[in-house]
């Protein structure tokens, strides 16, 4: 931001709040995600066997799917809390506005 420039803390504080709800459907998103990646998940093992080259398929996909659901997880986590936590800056921004009107109001 350049200096001198005027921010409008109303707009801001409005933004904030559309994009932090936003998180929310991301969150939507990537459940559905797991959803998909565990019905391949499930598919894998049906399908890759207990015959020699079905060891070796389960050698190479397992590990790898696991380690997907287990990103998806984790990526899930921290946009949830990314989430919850803008919602809850964005509430103290409220807080600090309406104290502020508060204060300029019994001046």
């Amino acid at each position: 931001m350049a200096s001198g420039q005027k921010v409008d803390v109303l707009l801001l504080t409005e933004d904030l709040k559309k994009r932090f709800e936003e998180f929310g459907e991301l969150k939507t998103l990537i459940t559905n995600i797991e959803a998909e990646v565990k019905t391949i998940n499930e598919l894998n093992l049906k399908v890759g066997g207990n015959d020699e080259i079905g060891k070796q398929y389960h050698d190479q996909v397992d590990q790898a799917t696991k380690d997907l659901s287990d990103l998806l997880a984790k990526i899930k986590e921290v946009v949830d809390k990314a989430g919850e936590n803008g919602i809850n800056l964005v509430k103290q921004f409220d807080y600090a506005k309406d104290v502020a009107h508060q204060i300029a109001d019994s001046l």
